[in-house]
């Protein structure tokens, strides 16, 4: 049996997913470099207006959701044909992730609002909602911790339309009054343990009374850190007031389900970068997504 990846192989595995991603925008593999333009709006080169269009017909107003769901074929079928670009942005979970929080903002959160997307990374959704007239807040360091971007200086010209604020959430500034919505799309995983209570509740008490928090979560089912996983996500649901029986029956129905969602092989060999396998062997990974009303 394979033994756990020690935690300097993750280590070692996130810098080779990095210098993978790196060589593979040089030739072409990866979505296209930032653009270097001043007022490009970078997510205009993977969501035309075309597919917000087609976003916002389909699901203003009509994107129902439970507290607890989880990503689904069916999900990211439906995204690969109203948002391609969006949908194959990273070869990887986070192309189910991204469109389901769109399309999750755009069908419970009215135009004009304010919302705020903690650790955006590149803010491929940020920048899309903002062209749908959304008031776009980024919450993010940009210090690389989490396997996050350094890329602040850069994704400021690229995203005009947007306001960054620096730092980790809740930020110190910047976020004086209430705002419709708060979401996260891969980041809650990343939190540090001590703190996950402290940034879930301050989504929370920052979402006006009818507005919401979203989060889609990279969970670990089966393999190594699933147990370190599961304590997380529980402390997630905990602090978003969520019944501790729903997620038990989420994550049972989620296993069953032929319809769930797992990052493939394929992803997962990305990850893995130059790795042997058996330093970073596959896990079986879905994504555990959050909805609560202020």
């Amino acid at each position: 049996m394979t033994s756990e990846p020690s935690p300097l192989r993750r280590a070692r595995a996130r810098v080779a997913n990095l210098v993978r991603t790196v060589r593979d925008r040089r030739v072409g593999a990866a979505p296209a470099p930032i653009a270097a333009g001043l007022g490009e709006n970078r997510s205009r080169a993977l969501v035309p207006d075309e597919s917000l269009w087609r976003v916002t017909d389909r699901y203003r107003g009509r994107f129902d959701l439970p507290p607890l769901s989880y990503g689904t074929v069916r999900d990211y079928a439906d995204s690969r044909d109203l948002l391609p670009g969006l949908a194959a942005a990273n070869a990887d979970m986070k192309d189910m992730q991204r469109c389901w929080a769109l399309k999750a903002v755009v069908g419970n959160v009215e135009p004009g609002g304010r919302v705020v997307e903690i650790g955006a990374g590149e803010p491929l959704v940020a920048g899309a909602l903002s062209r749908l007239g959304y008031d776009v807040v980024v919450v993010d360091p940009y210090d690389g911790s989490g396997n996050g971007p350094l890329e602040y200086r850069a994704f400021r010209r690229a995203y005009p339309e947007l306001t960054f604020v620096r730092d980790t959430f809740p930020p110190s500034h910047g976020l004086e009054g209430g705002c419709s919505a708060v979401y996260s799309i891969s980041v809650l995983e990343h939190v540090p343990v001590e703190s996950i209570e402290a940034v879930v509740s301050a989504a929370r008490e920052r979402v006006a009374p009818d507005g919401c928090c979203i989060h889609a979560i990279d969970h670990v089912v089966r393999g190594w850190g699933a147990r370190e996983h599961r304590e997380r996500l529980e402390r997630v649901v905990r602090a978003s007031g969520v019944e501790r029986g729903l997620l038990d029956r989420t994550l049972a129905a989620m296993d069953e389900d032929p319809d769930t969602y797992f990052v493939s092989a394929e992803a997962h060999d990305r990850w893995r970068g130059s790795l042997a396998y058996d330093e970073y062997p596959m896990r079986r990974i879905a994504s555990v997504n959050l909805f609560t009303r202020g």
